[in-house]
């Protein structure tokens, strides 16, 4: 992300949906692209929380998640921000690495010549991705009930919902001199699949009677849903790949130096085990309750019949097998031009499979005395509409810091925006 600057006053390697606007090209930057003048190793850990949403707030995100009550006005910061499709994410991520330095493809450097010298690396991260889209009358359906909707119908669609977790191992290479200063890497990842929850609907309504006597609810939905005996994800329910590639090539314009670059990572998928549930329903159901004329009637009243599971088999019948899902994949294109002191990067990113949308930004870096670097982001999609981004990475001898807050609008105003990210690294060269 901070092309042209010297690689011991950079950080490692990205981590794929970590940081998203700040780390736009992913498990690729300047650690490991960067030709080193003598062989060392990098090694470093990091850790990200990210949350984003265009419609929920981080106050009432804060709130939910800490189990309070959730009174009016929270929902009322939800509700004036709803509109047709609202979008919400969140990311969880971790991990370690290291990267070997300057091993040529020759044995050995040539002088006179430049060398086409690989970086090697590895990589243990573990990953958490939740994401939904929603109607409006999703949530109001959820905070207020139904009484509202008392002789009108609810469009509850199209609704989709996506939770995956997974641990992923890399390995790869980077060669840093590729036809004169060009560069090309590629990783390829094992993953270990935990969770994974998804529902789709594409169309779903909920009609509730004037005098509130019966429902009718109409839903085209499936749902996919991993091996539930899985002691809450602890035990490995799936096992899949996923490739990672990246290409940087040099330019100069006006006389000002730069990189464009263009990355991929976690092309893959996730094979889920045998147990893993499929529920599939295209049908109406109408719903008028339970009649009780009496005390006694309670005696003949089976309750038994009414559990979930029962409900679920007879309204959503369920099959158990194995399936495919796709991991979600980010790629990026950037361009970054060098100002000397001053960075300026301009840039592209999309998520697939995962409710994100495309998302535009516009970065400056400063390079200050000391080994300091502060670098601030604007930009406009994701989970959210606009964003802003500010980082800071400190290098000290052969160790590296760096911290960065994400989503800087609903952090300073939390009841009008949604959205807070924190980014943690240290990484030290031996």
């Amino acid at each position: 992300m901070f092309a042209g600057v010297k690689r011991l006053s950079l950080i490692l390697l990205g981590f794929g949906a970590t940081l998203l606007p700040l780390a736009t090209c992913a498990q690729w930057n300047e650690t490991m692209v960067q030709s080193s003048p003598q062989k060392d190793f990098t090694a470093g850990i990091y850790g990200n929380a990210d949350f984003a949403s265009n419609s929920v707030t981080s106050f009432f995100a804060a709130n939910l998640l800490e189990g309070n009550y959730i009174d009016d006005n929270l929902k009322q910061q939800v509700v004036s921000r709803l509109g047709s499709t609202n979008r919400i994410g969140l990311l969880f991520n971790y991990g370690i690495y290291g990267i070997w330095h300057s091993d040529t493809l020759k044995g050995k450097h040539d002088s006179g010549k430049q060398n086409k010298v690989l970086n090697f690396f590895f990589a243990i991260r573990h990953k958490a991705i939740f994401n939904a889209a929603f109607t409006p009358d999703v949530f109001n359906l959820s905070f207020y009930g139904n009484a509202m909707y008392a002789g009108k119908t609810a469009q509850l669609s199209p609704f989709s919902l996506n939770s995956l977790s997974y641990q992923q191992i890399e390995i790869g290479a980077v060669c840093t001199n590729l036809g004169g200063k060009a560069q090309l890497g590629a990783g390829l990842s094992f993953l270990i699949g935990q969770q994974y929850l998804s529902v789709a609907a594409k169309n779903a309504s909920l009609y509730t009677d004037p005098t509130g006597q019966y429902l009718q609810v109409n839903t085209n939905a499936q749902m996919w849903q991993t091996d539930t005996s899985s002691g809450n994800g602890i035990k490995p329910t799936g096992y899949g790949a996923s490739l990672d590639l990246y290409f940087r090539i040099p330019y100069k314009i006006a006389g000002k130096t730069g990189t464009f670059s263009v990355s991929s990572t976690d092309l893959g998928f996730i094979f889920w085990n045998s147990k893993s549930l499929y529920y599939n329903k295209d049908t109406g159901y109408y719903y008028d309750g339970v009649t009780i004329n009496s005390i006694s009637d309670l005696q003949t009243v089976s309750f038994n019949g009414a559990s979930k599971d029962s409900l679920l088999n007879k309204y959503l019948p369920r099959q158990k097998k194995s399936f495919n899902t796709a991991v979600p994949a980010t790629i990026s294109a950037n361009s970054n031009t060098d100002l000397g002191k001053y960075h300026a990067e301009i840039g592209f990113w999309y998520m697939f499979n995962s409710n994100s949308q495309p998302y535009y930004y516009l970065q400056g870096d400063k390079y200050l005395n000391h080994g300091w670097i502060v670098s601030l982001q604007a930009g406009y999609g994701g989970y959210e509409t606009i964003n802003g981004s500010f980082m800071v990475s400190k290098q000290a001898g052969k160790s590296i810091f760096r911290a960065a807050l994400n989503h800087l609008q609903g952090i300073i105003v939390p009841g009008d925006f949604g959205g807070a990210g924190l980014y943690l690294e240290y990484s030290r060269i031996f």
